[in-house]
């Protein structure tokens, strides 16, 4: 009676393993962000600015290879990914129609109307999660949140929706985000970011000269508007001079992140695309080595297990072939397992070789500005604060402050507006 038992058990388990499958993603419903209807008023049209993403590389996975192949954590392509999000956040807002000037920004612009900024949390074929915090120029918080989401899986099949990001919908879900922020807030109190964020630059090259203009609340932190200068203020004229200068080398930036992106997509596309269907194959693997390797214990040691109570030869000869057979077919499951869990590495493997091959076919972008050349990578933000300071070797020139001043101890000596 044990024998029967014993081989049922062993037909119910092969059964219950031969159900053991990855169940594909069902097709995600397509978001789309809200449009503007009518044309946005002036005061409305709010200036953003995104920064580079924290690529979130652990030092741990930094310092070692193969921390970064267990946590799925590839250090090169996680900064390229710090660019290239910022980007299509960047057009899924400007296709809304509903802001102003739209940039992907190094880190040290702040005095744009909204600044935006985010952490990549976790980034794969199969799932994205970042953090995105958004903050206008007065330090109102307009977001502190976390999104995520999985890839829509049409984006990845032949002849499917290959123009349409397979995440998306993480991209709408944060705009439409902004949108709800942004409504929640009167035309006054955003024609007074976009005053705050004009005097913030200003008192950034003439900070005793804007002194009387801006504040700051000791309590909650926020910048506010003390009383405006006159139109026709000699610096006022002058910075406004040198912030259009500003604004269109981070639009010259901006445009680069942009190509750097068209640049990587077909790479980074195909990258996803095969990460997707590695993490998919491996989870597979590794669920049916499981399987089949606690089936081959269970067998071996059901097999230990028959008892020898036979009252004649013949039924000792079918229990020792039943003994025989059951080991001899837990062994071959147990190594069956060992052998899909070596498949599985095979697949880690080739994530390896294509975020290797990824990294050097997604090369950084060289841009001449004003016939500065500045490299667009992770030393942007060096390039930028260059920028800054032949920025301020101009106003220097122009309101013949000493040579060599920081712009804060540059600007210290100016005593009114009208200094210089």
């Amino acid at each position: 009676m044990s024998t029967v038992r014993y081989s049922i058990a062993v037909a119910a388990l092969a059964v219950v393993s031969a159900g053991c499958v990855v169940q594909e993603t069902r097709p995600l419903p397509q978001m789309q962000a809200t449009q503007a209807t009518q044309e946005v008023g002036e005061e409305r049209l709010i200036d953003v600015g995104i920064r580079l993403f924290d690529p979130g590389i652990p030092k741990e996975v930094e310092e070692d290879p193969e921390k970064a192949d267990e946590e799925r954590i590839y250090p090169e392509i996680r900064r390229a990914e710090a660019r290239y999000i910022p980007t299509r956040l960047r057009e899924t807002l400007v296709g809304t129609a509903q802001w102003g000037a739209v940039r992907v920004v190094p880190s040290q612009v702040d005095s744009t109307d909204l600044i935006v900024s985010g952490e990549i949390l976790e980034s794969t074929g199969a799932e994205l999660k970042i953090r995105v915090r958004a903050e206008d120029a007065t330090g109102r918080e307009w977001l502190d949140k976390e999104y995520e989401g999985p890839a829509d899986t049409r984006s990845y099949r032949e002849g499917g929706n290959l123009g349409r990001d397979p995440f998306q919908n993480v991209y709408v879900t944060i705009a439409n985000d902004l949108l709800a922020a942004r409504k929640a807030l009167s035309d006054e109190q955003l024609e007074t970011v976009q005053r705050v964020a004009d005097l913030r630059f200003a008192s950034g090259f003439a900070p005793a000269a804007f002194e009387e203009y801006l504040g700051k609340d000791d309590k909650t932190g926020r910048y506010e508007v003390i009383r405006l200068p006159a139109e026709n203020d000699p610096v006022l004229e002058r910075v406004a001079a040198i912030r259009e200068r500003d604004e269109n080398l981070i639009d010259t930036v901006s445009d680069g992140y942009t190509a750097f992106s068209e640049r990587m997509d077909e790479p980074y596309s195909n990258w996803r695309r095969y990460t997707y269907d590695e993490i998919k194959a491996e989870e597979k693997l590794k669920a049916q080595a499981r399987t089949r390797m606690a089936l081959g214990a269970l067998a071996v040691a059901a097999a230990v297990l028959v008892p020898d109570s036979c009252g004649s030869s013949n039924c000792a000869r079918i229990t020792d072939a039943v003994r025989y057979g059951a080991a001899a077919g837990g062994v071959a499951a147990v190594m069956s397992g060992l052998k899909k869990r070596e498949e599985s590495k095979i697949h880690t493997e080739t994530l390896k070789e294509l975020s290797s091959s990824f990294e050097s076919e997604a090369a950084p972008l060289v841009v001449d500005v004003e016939g500065r050349t500045l490299r667009l990578t992770g030393t942007a933000e060096e390039q930028y604060a260059e920028w800054r300071r032949l920025l301020h070797e101009l106003y220097v020139e122009d309101t013949g402050l000493a040579r060599g001043s920081s712009v804060a101890d540059g600007a210290s000596g100016a005593t009114s507006p009208g200094a210089g």
